[in-house]
Formats: C-alpha cells, sequence, structure tokens
C-alpha cells in the first residue's frame, strides 16, 4: 500500500495557508494530523488518488470521511506529488497553487454553508490533486470525454458537436467573483494556448438554463455566458444545484420565503420557485477556437 506521508505540525500550517485554508480552520485541521497518520481511510483513499494522477476518467467515488476534515488529510499528504507532477507538465507554479486553492475554497464555503468546520467536496476536488483541471483565470478546465448520456435526447448530432467519447475540455466556475466577459475571453484564449490537442469545450451547469434569460437584462453576465454555447436538450434537475450555489444553502434546502432577494439573480430564483417552476442544469458545447 502505497504510504500517506503527512507534513509536521510547522509543514501543514504553511502547507494549508498555501492552499488557502482559513485560518479558523487550520489549528483543527492540524490537531488531527497524528490520528489521520493512522487512519486506515486515509490510506487508502491516498492510494486510490496516488493511482490516478494524470488519468483521464479516473475520479473516486469516495463518500463523506468519517472525520470532518477527513480527506484534507489525503490531499495534504498528495500535495507534494501533484506539485511535482504540475512543474513535469510545464504548469507554472502560479497556475498550480491558483488551482489547487480551490480546497482551501471548499473548506472556507463549508463553514460558511454549515457554521461549522468541514469539508465534503472530496470527488470534487480529486480532479484537481490528479492533474486534470486547471484553472486558467476566471475559469476552470478539466480533461475528459463526453458521455454517451450528454446525447440522450438527440435525434441528430448538431453539426459539430462533439461524439460520446471526444476528447473535451469541461469548463467550470468557481463562484468567487464576477462571470464578465472580458474575463471569460482571457480565460478561453489561455485554454486554446494550454490545451492546443483539444478543439471542443463543453460546460455542465444550471448557469446554462435559457430560463434565467427570462428574468436577467440581455446584457448581464449570465445570459451572456450563455450565448457562447449550444445547448444539448437534456434537461437534468437543478434546484439544489441553485439553491446551494446562490443562497449557500445546504444540500439544496431552503426556505423560499426566508431567501434573500438583494441581486437580480436572488430575485429571479425566488419569483421562478415560488410559480411553482424548476430550474435545470443544461449540457452546452461549443467549438473551442470561436468561444
Amino acid at each position: 500500500m502505497t504510504v500517506a506521508e503527512l507534513p509536521d505540525v510547522v509543514e501543514a500550517r504553511e502547507w494549508l495557508r498555501w492552499l488557502g485554508v482559513p485560518e479558523v480552520d487550520v489549528e483543527p485541521v492540524v490537531a488531527g494530523l497524528a490520528a489521520a497518520a493512522d487512519d486506515p481511510e486515509v490510506a487508502r483513499r491516498y492510494e486510490e488518488l496516488c493511482a490516478g494522477v494524470g488519468r483521464v476518467g479516473a475520479a473516486p467515488d469516495w463518500p463523506v470521511a468519517s472525520t470532518p476534515y477527513g480527506d484534507v488529510y489525503v490531499y495534504l499528504a498528495a500535495l507534494p506529488l501533484i506539485r511535482k507532477w504540475h512543474a513535469d507538465n510545464g504548469i507554472s507554479p502560479a497556475v498550480s497553487r491558483h488551482t489547487l486553492q480551490d480546497l482551501g475554497a471548499k473548506v472556507a464555503g463549508y463553514r460558511e454553508m454549515h457554521g461549522r468546520g468541514g469539508f465534503d467536496r472530496q470527488n470534487w476536488l480529486s480532479r484537481h490533486f490528479r492533474g486534470t483541471l486547471v484553472r486558467l483565470g476566471r475559469l476552470q478546465f478539466e480533461r475528459t470525454t463526453l458521455k454517451e448520456s450528454d446525447h440522450e435526447g438527440l435525434h441528430e448530432v448538431p453539426p459539430g458537436s462533439p461524439e460520446p467519447g471526444d476528447d473535451v475540455l469541461d469548463v467550470h466556475i468557481p463562484g468567487d467573483g464576477p462571470l464578465t466577459p472580458e474575463a471569460c475571453a482571457e480565460s478561453l484564449a489561455m485554454a486554446r494556448e494550454f490545451f492546443p490537442a483539444y478543439k471542443q469545450v463543453i460546460c455542465r451547469s444550471w448557469l446554462l438554463d435559457p430560463q434565467l434569460a427570462d428574468y436577467l437584462p440581455a446584457e448581464s453576465n449570465i445570459v451572456r455566458f450563455q450565448r457562447m454555447f449550444t445547448n444539448y436538450p437534456r434537461e437534468l434537475d437543478g434546484d439544489a444545484d441553485v439553491l446551494e450555489c446562490v443562497f449557500l444553502a445546504p444540500d439544496g434546502r431552503a426556505v423560499i420565503d426566508d431567501l434573500p432577494q438583494e441581486t437580480s439573480l436572488e430575485r429571479a430564483v425566488v419569483k421562478h420557485l415560488k410559480a411553482d417552476k424548476h430550474w435545470h442544469l443544461r449540457i452546452g458545447w461549443a467549438p473551442l477556437d470561436t468561444v
């Protein structure tokens, strides 16, 4: 079994801060180092993570760890490995750090959402620590393949659309700033240079739900982002994702009448749900050289 070598206390504090973990969570994580070093769950997950570094389609499917910060220790142990892999594959230290600091963002998000320390985005962060996802400016790009299920409901493939099994870049949108057209354009230009072999991008997000355009201005950032993609007809349930992303509602649970309505997006979400309508996750695609 691959041994999960955790840093010592001093290194752990340094690494956690490098990863953007909030100060309020640093010492609780450090306090659990000794127990984590003897935890067979941490060892098993670390071994599985290491075996998948660099491999597309090797994402684990782990349940939430049995301790609040359990998988933070997995990623702490893997930090030297992924940083070396980044360096060996031409990924700059700045891009490496910007990518991996999503761990700190998710630890911060957990506390904001639940009112206590913890981490439950263990499967999401595996992309970052296996090297299949990098953040380039405003957007994240994940090397993946189009799924057969993404073409569900298609009577014919749209001209130029990627086929199931094709290599594509999956665009993800971190929730840490405005989604301006200028920032997106800069990220996509970086992706064209960074991934010269990739010709298509896809995006799986509630942000592509065309119903948003019924409420938001035509020149809003979200509606302009939608215009970059051609949606497949498949619709997936998106209410929980919208409530979690917009209102930080844990597991998408919320009392609709208690939600704030300070922004146009918040008002749109609430108005739509109060009308007994639902939000959807949509899958869109675009040629990388045209976005």
